[in-house]
């Protein structure tokens, strides 16, 4: 029963963050491209979060490249709102992509 409740969780996690990741590079709109930004960067730290609290207390290290990956998204969203030309919006982007992959790939996989 509980791996199977595992398995729904990490498809739906995967295809949430699979489609949000395309979208994010997709979308020709820039209100929209904002939208899906500030939406990824949101569940870039819940992934981290989730990650983190489910790992047993004396692993540490693991734990904090959970946090660390959480942070990527926090360091994408101020780097999008300081940031004015099309260059620091695509950092930024590339920061919130490797904070929802690498989370994934971290909860999931190592």
């Amino acid at each position: 029963m509980a791996l199977g409740i595992l398995m729904i969780m990490f498809v739906a996690m995967s295809v949430i963050s699979v489609v949000g990741l395309s979208l994010l590079y997709l979308v020709k709109g820039e209100g929209t491209r904002r939208v899906i930004f500030y939406v990824l960067a949101v569940w870039g730290m819940i992934v981290a979060v989730i990650s983190a609290t489910s790992l047993p207390s004396n692993y540490m290290a693991e734990r904090l490249l959970a946090w660390t990956l959480g942070f990527l998204s926090v360091a994408g969203i101020l780097v999008y709102v300081r940031g004015t030309e099309e260059s620091s919006r695509r950092i930024a982007c590339l920061l919130v992509t490797v904070s929802v992959a690498g989370g994934i790939l971290k909860l999931f996989l190592f």
